[in-house]
């Protein structure tokens, strides 16, 4: 039964927390101990309230939606630049009500005020928004939620930083935009959070940052082998991103930086020297430590076509996904699929040896007859005896 007197004191406090800055930190105040001049951060080793036990998915979403209402007579659209968004509301409502660990606030990330990550044994969670005061170098606002021994708690402060001992802060210089999770030998989970930084409108960090929850708090984890140049808890890579967004056809390499292959227990960071190439350094788990083992293509990709230097661009056209490789010798290939299916699946064509027009920017494969022109905007021509037999456009993004 939905726990009416609760959801009525939600609503009021929540309403109260719009009107007044004083009431935000009043509220705030009664559950945190450190306080800042704009937020409150809630200490690591303090459990949120465990006072709605009767707190149904039905009435979360009635809760949802009036935070919504109120984010946006506040905040207005969150897609636009203006007041600082900083979500106190939300914040309030994550720190004091337990049970949203478990609700998926899809309303709340359709509408743009919040992105919700979680882990898949569903214990650890992050909430994190543009709090639009960063222009390009965009500044992050977050707050974890996680769970430890029966108990929910909450967590302020940049992922990134907890290895260097720096766990509050009012800002988050890093977003963490996914969560991988693999197991120790003992069968504990260990997270491996992938974390975001828009460095300029050019440039763009991620990183994997390692951590556990132990002892009731959120600590990093040394889970990579000793490496002279790199440190042992996080592996992370610097890129360009307008090279990587147009190379990959409007987006579809943001999916790519960072994978794991759960059957063979490998992860793959991408190599960026001197930009992404689609190829990546693989580091097997063994249940203690990742293990650098060398180089390759995406496991994601046929066995067949993980030899490669450099990728060169993927489109999609109406009945066709289209990869063009550069290859070690500097030659071109080109790879196909009829129906776009994954690139995981046997090609329907390879050919090699094909050469690239840099006036045109067309890429050029000949087979028997045959001449397969791609160009990176416009997609796919075939020509038999100079006979125009095929033509499609690409699509605006693979999917």
């Amino acid at each position: 039964m939905i726990n009416r007197f609760f959801i009525a004191a939600f609503l009021t406090i929540i309403l109260s927390s719009c009107n007044s800055r004083s009431s935000d930190n009043n509220v705030l105040q009664a559950t945190s101990s450190e306080t800042s001049a704009e937020c409150t951060i809630q200490n690591d080793s303090t459990p949120s309230s465990n006072s709605i036990s009767e707190f149904t998915y039905s009435a979360l979403k009635e809760a949802e939606m009036k935070l919504i209402e109120i984010l946006k007579e506040r905040y207005g659209d969150p897609n636009e630049y203006s007041e600082c968004m900083l979500n106190d509301e939300l914040i309030d409502f994550i720190i004091k009500e337990p049970l949203t660990l478990d609700y998926q606030f899809d309303s709340l990330q359709s509408r743009g005020f919040a992105n919700v990550v979680t882990s898949e044994d569903g214990n650890l969670r992050f909430y994190y928004w543009n709090d639009r005061t960063g222009g390009t170098c965009i500044s992050w606002r977050s707050i974890c939620q996680y769970r430890s021994n029966g108990k929910i708690y909450t967590y302020r402060g940049d992922i990134s930083q907890l290895k260097y001992g720096k766990q509050n802060e009012e800002y988050i210089e890093s977003a963490p935009t996914s969560i991988i999770t693999i197991y120790d030998n003992s069968g504990s989970p260990i997270y491996l959070v992938n974390t975001y930084i828009k460095e300029s409108s050019q440039w763009g960090y991620e990183s994997i940052e390692a951590i556990k929850i132990e002892n009731d708090k959120l600590t990093p984890v040394p889970i990579f082998d000793v490496d002279s140049h790199r440190d042992m808890y996080t592996r992370g890579v610097e890129y360009t991103i307008a090279d990587w967004y147009f190379r990959a056809n409007n987006g579809e390499g943001w999916d790519w930086l960072f994978s794991y292959d759960n059957k063979n227990k490998i992860l793959y960071i991408p190599e960026a020297e001197p930009e992404l190439s689609d190829r990546y350094s693989l580091y097997r788990y063994d249940g203690e430590k990742m293990h650098y083992i060398g180089t390759d293509g995406g496991f994601w990709l046929h066995p067949s076509i993980r030899s490669f230097k450099f990728l060169e661009l993927v489109l999609d056209t109406k009945d066709y996904r289209i990869r063009v490789d550069k290859m070690f010798d500097n030659s071109y290939r080109y790879v196909a699929w009829e129906n776009k299916i994954t690139m995981n699946d046997t090609p329907d064509i390879v050919l090699l040896n094909g050469t690239f027009d840099e006036k045109n920017s067309n890429y050029h494969f000949k087979n028997k007859g045959y001449e397969y022109i791609v160009n990176e905007n416009t997609g796919i021509v075939v020509k038999y005896k100079d006979r125009v037999i095929l033509s499609q456009e690409r699509c605006n993004k693979t999917k």
